[in-house]
């Protein structure tokens, strides 16, 4: 009698790709992107398996920005991410 093979669940190459990219931006100042088309910026302060949590600085929705003096954390769904973008914050010299 042949064993049953009991499919692997895995976790989607894009979830685990922002998952991988999240990880190595904790603590980074980023820009991140939706399915939504809204735009988050701020840094990573914690990752887990499903979101990312990001203490933001504004938020881009439907062509306004949104500014907070307060900032806030703001839980991400990976699934729903189309983006992470590494920001740099050092002040370059303009030549």
């Amino acid at each position: 009698m042949p064993k049953k093979i009991t499919p692997k669940k895995t976790v989607p190459k894009k979830i685990s790709s922002h998952y991988t990219k999240s990880v190595k931006y904790l603590k980074q100042f980023v820009k991140i992107k939706d399915k939504k088309g809204n735009i988050y910026t701020g840094t990573i302060v914690k990752v887990d398996k499903k979101r990312v949590y990001l203490k933001v600085n504004s938020v881009k929705h439907a062509g306004k920005v949104h500014t907070s003096f307060i900032p806030f954390i703001l839980p991400l769904v990976l699934f729903d991410l189309l983006a992470i973008v590494l920001l740099d914050t050092r002040r370059g010299w303009l030549f």
